[in-house]
């Protein structure tokens, strides 16, 4: 062995091995050790191995080709791969929080009725697991003549699902398909079927923009994104299906809220319901003087545009019928009983 100029002259006596590998193209086959012999390769000859014993000839090779004993970060192929890498996540996550929204839109639009009505019934029974959904015979009645009230009013398809959950969170959601779940707790926090009624009009709001299977497209693209990074996206699809629903409930933009409380306040109107309940409840929930009437609350508002900003663009007319007369919604209150 010898260097030259520009690289590693090995040779043999007999004339059998007769190589020259560059100093920019060696490698090391495993990081340099104190006292232990240096083994290189060479990229323009990769099938090859040099076991290198000489501390001599190792400390000259160190002047010509320093990148065989850097580690970690200092090495320039870690350092490329780790650059690449960083650049492919960054990409990733800018396509998440931009391109992925852009395109669920137009896609929402183009499944059919009855796949986002699967979707919506699969989420629901992973999200409820085994919660109690309220049956009450009187109370369903007042259920299904406030929905129907209300759906009567939309130009959508008469394919909405709304169901009482036995849970005390003063919380409301929607999901593919025209399912609506609304949990007991707000029941017995509102003060009237109105506000029921402005809530369920949000809720339907929803519905009618695609929002829920807008969300459903971004869960399930965050899988298959896995799947084609990993190679086996099993494990990350599995986890999407699990956090979903969440992701339903949490996830909506601002925009998609300020969308859903105008289109309730103007289904309100077609359905000649008052539409000033849900100012009544907004300003209800911002002058709350219990911390704990307050939390509770907020739950259903945490992910909403500010509530100053919600009342002042809510219609303060008092016209409108009531939702429900006052035995109805006795028993829609007690549907859980």
């Amino acid at each position: 062995m010898r260097l030259d100029a520009v690289g590693l002259h090995l040779s043999s006596g007999d004339g059998t091995i007769e190589r020259h590998w560059p100093f920019a193209e060696l490698r090391a086959v495993a990081p340099p050790r104190t006292g232990a012999p240096l083994r290189l390769t060479c990229a323009t000859d990769a099938d090859a191995r040099l076991r290198l014993s000489d501390a001599v000839f190792a400390a000259s090779l160190r002047q010509q080709a320093p990148q065989l004993f850097q580690t970690g970060l200092a090495r320039p192929n870690v350092r490329r791969n780790a650059g690449i890498i960083v650049l492919l996540l960054l990409l990733l996550a800018l396509f998440l929080w931009q391109g992925l929204p852009r395109l669920t839109a137009p896609i929402a639009r183009l499944i059919p009725l009855a796949w986002e009505q699967d979707i919506g019934l699969a989420f629901r029974t992973r999200l409820l697991g085994g919660a109690r959904i309220c049956e009450g015979k009187a109370g369903a009645a007042a259920l299904s003549r406030l929905t129907g009230r209300l759906g009567a009013a939309t130009a959508l398809p008469p394919t909405l699902s709304v169901v009482i959950v036995d849970r005390g969170m003063v919380n409301a959601f929607a999901l593919p398909g025209g399912h609506i779940v609304i949990f007991r707790g707000l029941l017995a926090k509102a003060k009237s079927a109105d506000e029921v009624a402005a809530v369920l009009a949000h809720e339907i709001g929803h519905v009618a923009q695609r929002h829920p299977t807008q969300m459903a497209l971004r869960v399930m693209g965050i899988g298959m994104l896995g799947e084609l990074l990993s190679g086996d996206g099993s494990g990350l699809a599995e986890l999407a299906g699990e956090i979903g629903g969440t992701l339903l409930l949490l996830s909506y933009s601002r925009d998609m809220e300020r969308q859903a409380d105008a289109y309730g306040q103007d289904l309100l109107r077609r359905a000649d319901l008052s539409t000033n309940a849900m100012a009544r409840f907004f300003a209800r929930l911002r002058g709350a003087k219990k911390s704990a009437e307050r939390n509770a609350l907020t739950g259903y508002f945490s992910s909403h545009p500010p509530l100053g900003e919600r009342i002042a663009a809510t219609d303060k007319d008092e016209g409108g019928q009531p939702a429900l007369d006052a035995e109805a919604w006795r028993d829609l209150q007690a549907i859980c009983n």
